[in-house]
């Protein structure tokens, strides 16, 4: 019964696109609106997938998602603004009312289509108006891309 609840808990923000999730052990508490997935987490809505050892969801009083976070060994395939990426890190977090994902620990940032690559502490990414902010924490920030520069061309020909 409570991996009904808990399906059914996280099918409220599947709209008109399916969403799978696998996971050992499925824990839901409706008095508290959280849900907790262990052991091997793997959720797949469209395209989008996220592996994690633990996804704990907090809902709101409709049953509506409003948090999730995705802890131990995350990684994540994701399209954001229409651009497809990979991330990982310890801790992944989804703010849904404001559209923020933030990753924490060794956080790892790629846009696939053109290899650009951001390494920091803490990586936060605001779909609303588009933007991330990297923080290093005690390391510097990492950023690696690619250019097409027209004297690096001249000179290897």
């Amino acid at each position: 019964m409570r991996v009904a609840i808990a399906l059914l808990l996280i099918s409220t923000f599947t709209f008109a696109v399916e969403v799978q999730i696998v996971a050992k052990k499925v824990f839901a508490d409706e008095k508290a609106l959280k849900s907790r997935l262990s052991d091997n987490v793997v959720i797949k809505k469209g395209d989008d997938i996220l592996v994690a050892d633990t996804v704990t969801i907090d809902f709101n009083k409709d049953k509506e998602p409003l948090k999730y976070e995705a802890q131990g060994s995350v990684s994540a395939n994701v399209t954001i603004d229409d651009k497809r990426y990979h991330a990982s890190g310890s801790i992944l977090t989804y703010d849904v009312a404001p559209n923020k994902y933030t990753l924490k620990g060794n956080a790892f940032l790629e846009e696939l289509n053109t290899s650009r690559k951001v390494y920091g502490d803490i990586i936060t990414i605001d779909q609303n108006n588009g933007t991330y902010a990297v923080d290093g924490g005690t390391e510097p920030v990492k950023f690696i891309f690619q250019i097409d520069d027209a004297k690096s061309k001249e000179a290897n020909k």
